[in-house]
Parts: C-alpha cells; sequence; structure tokens
C-alpha cells in the first residue's frame, strides 16, 4: 500500500480511508487474548457452521476425550490422583472447551503476541528510545467500495480464472461441489478501492450469504500495521458489508470483531452516517 494520510477524529470533513482507531476502541472490538474472551461468533466458527463441520468437530472432540481418560486413568499410576484427575476432568470436556481454547489461539496469532497501541501515542514513557516499528500494532478503520467480486479455486488465481458470482446461484455452503470432489471449498474474491484509489484484494470461503454482493457496496474493516503512518499491512480482521440500511454480510473466515461493539463504535463516532452519504 501507498503510504496513507493521517486523519484526525476533529476534522470536519471525515476522509473515508483510513481512519487511526484510539485504543480504547483498539481493544474493544478485536477480542484480543490479553484483554477479552473469544466472542460466541467465533466459538461457534470452531463448533462447525455446518452440519458436516460440526459433525467432525464432535467426532474429534469425543475422540481426544475417550482416549485422553483412558491415558490420564492409565498414567494416574505415575503422577498420582489428584493430577490425574485434574487432567482427566479437562480431557472429558474437551469437546465443550476445545473451541474456546482455539478461538483464544486464533486472536494471539492475529496480534503475533505484540501489544496493540494507540497510533497518537507520544514519544515518552514506555516507548522511549523503542523504534516506532518495534513498539507494537496500530490500528485503523479501512473504509473502501467494491470494485469487483467473483469467485476462484484458489488465491492464486489469475484474472481469467474467475468465475462471476451469478453463476453460484443457488450455492450452499454445506453442499460444495469442489469441497466434495478435491477438499477444497471455492473461495469469494473481492477487489476493493477506496477514496485514495488504493487497492486491496480479499479472499475468504464462499458461502451462501455472499450471493447478494455487488460492486459499488461499501466495505468497511479493521487494518493493524506496524507503522503508525500505515505503510505496512500486518493483518486485518473480517470486513463488514454495509449498504443504506446497515450491514448486509460479515465477509472473512473468522470472525475477529466483536460486531455490536464495532457497530456501535462506528455510528457513535458518526462513521456509518458518512458512509451512507457518500
Amino acid at each position: 500500500m501507498s503510504e496513507p494520510k493521517r486523519h484526525k477524529r476533529s476534522s470536519s470533513t471525515l476522509q473515508m480511508s483510513l481512519i487511526p482507531i484510539p485504543i480504547n476502541e483498539l481493544t474493544s472490538i478485536i477480542p484480543v487474548p490479553s484483554r477479552l474472551a473469544p466472542t460466541g461468533d467465533q466459538y461457534v466458527t470452531y463448533l462447525g457452521r455446518t452440519q458436516s463441520e460440526r459433525f467432525n468437530t464432535l467426532f474429534e472432540g469425543f475422540s481426544i476425550s475417550f482416549l485422553g481418560s483412558m491415558f490420564a486413568y492409565f498414567i494416574s499410576f505415575v503422577i498420582g490422583d489428584f493430577l490425574a484427575t485434574c487432567l482427566g476432568i479437562v480431557f472429558f470436556f474437551w469437546p465443550i472447551l476445545s473451541p474456546e481454547f482455539k478461538a483464544y489461539q486464533r486472536n494471539w496469532e492475529l496480534v503475533g503476541g505484540r501489544d496493540l497501541v494507540d497510533v497518537w501515542m507520544k514519544d515518552e514513557g514506555i516507548f522511549r528510545g523503542i523504534p516506532r516499528d518495534k513498539r507494537g500494532l496500530y490500528g485503523a478503520y479501512y473504509v473502501a467500495k467494491i470494485k469487483d467480486v467473483c469467485v476462484v479455486d484458489d488465491v492464486l488465481a489469475e484474472a481469467e480464472e474467475e468465475y462471476d458470482l451469478e453463476d453460484f446461484l443457488g450455492y450452499r455452503r454445506d453442499k460444495d461441489e469442489m469441497e466434495a470432489l478435491i477438499g477444497i471449498p471455492w473461495k469469494l474474491r473481492l477487489k476493493l478501492m477506496d477514496e485514495e484509489n488504493r487497492e486491496m484484494q480479499v479472499h475468504c470461503r464462499m458461502s451462501e450469504e455472499y450471493l447478494d454482493l455487488q460492486p459499488g457496496m461499501d466495505m468497511i474493516g479493521v487494518l493493524l500495521s506496524t507503522s503508525n503512518e500505515f505503510t505496512e499491512l500486518a493483518a486485518m480482521s473480517d470486513f463488514c458489508v454495509l449498504d443504506e440500511e446497515g450491514p448486509i454480510a460479515w465477509v472473512g473466515d473468522y470472525p475477529y470483531l466483536a460486531k455490536d461493539t464495532f457497530l456501535r463504535t462506528l455510528d457513535s463516532n458518526g462513521i456509518l452516517s458518512s458512509i451512507k452519504l457518500m
């Protein structure tokens, strides 16, 4: 990405491209492990969204639970009853605990163990003498429009290998023929462009909720960068697709954003109303 301009909340005209996020907002909309527990959406993601995914998750969970309980019993002769009982309880409840642990791990991977820091943080205090690109991750709202939407079989597919979204009318995630054939599902490809003509390409697993997406729709998500000027992209959240009436879809393989808090924050900052006026 080219170097973006910095925008302050006090500006009378909101520039709809990259909008820096204060640290108190950033830590409330992204459930990083050190601050917030995984959201319900994150738990459900690892529990499974389709019947086959839930079956596979439960089968894996109960298998680990059974084998782990047997292991705890036999190891009790070595480590003692108390520790073996504690271990056995963890294994017994593994089908319930597993999605929670996996969500914690996924949230940690987003930040890679780095702190979230305020984009307007001064040089004084704990950051004195530390280069800006070593302080942690800065956050910004990225507001753009959908330039093009299509479906591909691989994220590295060339333009001539793209399929029109209209060809997938009636598509259902739980009946993905590509996944049934080769084990890899279809991917949605979105090409985004903001007001400063910066382009971004986003991929995620295809789902029936994306069938109504069209070029020209507004999208907003959170970008994380090691630079407070956002010259390098370190990570990104899922994206919310908006129309005049509000959100119509959430695009992404994993729901990093706390959706209700995210939308309330956008509304309280006047960002939602500004998007509708674009």
